[in-house]
């Protein structure tokens, strides 16, 4: 079983924005490696790396620049917000920190893709806690989550 570029984009966006730990892409990225026969160059990249979050974020980043064309971002938003989903709260804290997390997503997007729907959301959500904008924030997260779900 090869591993997609699309699980490891997401990787890439999860670990520089926070949405997932470290440590638990570690785990995840152990279990990978084990069940790819095929040994993908960057998997194999990645191995060597496995000690530093910084270096990984560069390692996942260069690595498939060249492949940003052939990434299927539906996929990968899917991803996202399956993991949005499962962390998300109706605590206030919770949410502020969720919807920041999100607003570096979007930053670290390809511009094709920052301006497509449903990402294009993403360029304002951390901004509605400046304007105590809970509700809007929640309802788009909630957009977002249930856009992935159907």
């Amino acid at each position: 079983m090869a591993v997609s570029n699309e699980l490891l984009y997401f990787f890439y966006l999860a670990i520089s924005s926070g949405l997932i730990e470290y440590d638990d892409y570690i785990e995840k990225l152990n279990g990978l490696f084990l069940a790819d026969e095929e040994k993908s160059d960057i998997l194999l990249e990645l191995e060597y790396c496995t000690g530093d979050p910084q270096e990984t974020i560069a390692t996942l980043k260069t690595a498939l620049y060249d492949k940003i064309k052939q990434i299927d971002f539906r996929k990968v938003g899917k991803m996202l917000f399956d993991e949005l989903g499962r962390q998300y709260s109706d605590d206030v804290e919770t949410l502020k920190e969720l919807s920041h997390k999100l607003y570096v997503i979007w930053t670290l997007l390809p511009d094709d893709i920052s301006s497509e729907q449903p990402f294009i959301r993403l360029n304002s959500i951390d901004d509605y806690w400046a304007w105590d904008g809970k509700n809007e924030m929640i309802e788009q997260m909630k957009y977002l989550i249930d856009y992935y779900n159907t």
